[in-house]
């Protein structure tokens, strides 16, 4: 009786070792990677599945007639390192002509847009256009910690003001739809270097110019393109204002002028890349009813 005792007493200290070094040797069932990124298709269902999960929201805002977004689709969205990003993000498609209400929220003005925001819907910062796989991957790896961002540039001309920060801070609010923000940002740029001696200045009245075409104040923006014209004459500067400015004519309905300012364009730049576009958008002009691809 007493060895039966002994013997039950062992094994009552033994079996529970045994059992849990049996369990350590066994291995879980290793996570499956993604191979593809599986999209959310609306504004609601990605941010309740982010708030689920605890995760950010990837918000790619597109068109069906968007180049670039196709690209996106077939050449970034399809790479192992983007795909891999889906197991700790949430990534959503919006239409941007169907779900207005949300394109118009997040003041969305071209595509693609691509806004990382908390689960709330709180914007953190956003991508405009195209980005090849590694450089998506990395600015949204910096928006996750923080840099790169709106915030992180306003803290940092806090603390060392300058015409680079100005800059990068306008075109964040301009990104944003933040036309008033971008605008004095710009200003600030223009103002602290007048003379563009640290090739800012320019950038920044052209920026400046093309806020103006977005919100279609055209004269205003065609003031503020003749005197980039006027201050930085024969400079790629003043090529590209002289282009904007037949494209405002155009986007004003007024062919006569459009098709005028073109033809100067080319003139002054004959060697300009853009002319083959000057070209074509005179023969627009010129045959509005002609079939595309027709003699």
């Amino acid at each position: 009786m007493r060895k039966s005792m002994i013997l039950k007493g062992i094994l009552a200290i033994i079996l529970p070792i045994l059992i849990i070094l049996g369990g350590c040797g066994k291995k879980e069932a290793p996570l499956v990677a993604p191979t593809k990124i599986d999209f959310a298709t609306d504004y609601q269902t990605a941010l309740k599945a982010g708030q689920d999960k605890n995760q950010k929201v990837v918000l790619d805002f597109y068109t069906d007639w968007c180049t670039w977004c196709k690209t996106l689709d077939t050449v970034t969205y399809v790479d192992s390192s983007v795909i891999a990003m889906s197991k700790d993000l949430v990534f959503a498609k919006i239409n941007a002509e169907k779900d207005t209400v949300t394109a118009q929220l997040y003041k969305v003005r071209g595509y693609p847009t691509i806004v990382l925001a908390n689960a709330d819907g709180s914007e953190i910062d956003r991508i405009g256009g195209y980005l090849p796989p590694a450089e998506f991957k990395e600015t949204l790896e910096n928006y996750l910690k923080g840099i790169n961002t709106l915030d992180y540039f306003l803290k940092k001309a806090d603390s060392s003001p300058g015409t680079e920060l100005f800059y990068r801070i306008g075109d964040k609010y301009s990104d944003r739809g933040l036309y008033p923000e971008a605008e004095s940002y710009y200003a600030r740029v223009i103002a602290a270097d007048p003379d563009n001696k640290e090739l800012r200045t320019d950038s920044a009245m052209m920026s400046i110019a093309d806020i103006m075409r977005r919100d279609k104040k055209y004269d205003e923006s065609l003031a503020e393109f003749k005197k980039i014209m006027e201050k930085f004459p024969g400079t790629g500067t003043a090529a590209d204002a002289e282009l904007w400015t037949a494209v405002i004519h155009r986007e004003k309905g007024d062919t006569s002028m459009a098709i005028k300012a073109f033809e100067g364009f080319i003139k002054n730049y004959p060697q300009s890349p853009d002319t083959e576009y000057a070209k074509q958008q005179i023969e627009k002009l010129k045959n509005p009813s002609k079939p595309e691809g027709s003699k």
